[in-house]
């Protein structure tokens, strides 16, 4: 059965280094699908668009997340940047 998309948004993601003294800033295109079936119908591909760090870790440049539902897509995608010392704006 085929899997039908509902919604789709494309948009920019920015996240900064936690450093008090860093002004390390990432910035990722995404493209948020919603489809209509399926066990984890939500899902965030990044596409990293900008200036590289220059003392912080660079998490890696493309990236997808799937998801249960919005809420679940924001929490995994806040741990995910936390993982490698960044808070998103």
């Amino acid at each position: 059965m085929k899997k039908i998309l509902k919604y789709e948004e494309n948009g920019i993601l920015t996240a900064k280094y936690y450093h008090k003294k860093s002004n390390d800033y990432l910035r990722y295109r995404t493209t948020v699908l919603i489809k209509e079936l399926g066990k984890k119908p939500v899902e965030i591909h990044l596409k990293f668009d900008g200036i590289r760090p220059f003392a912080a870790p660079m998490p890696p440049e493309e990236y997808s997340i799937k998801a249960s539902s919005i809420l679940d897509l924001s929490v995994k995608l806040a741990k995910w940047f936390k993982k490698y010392g960044y808070e998103l704006e």
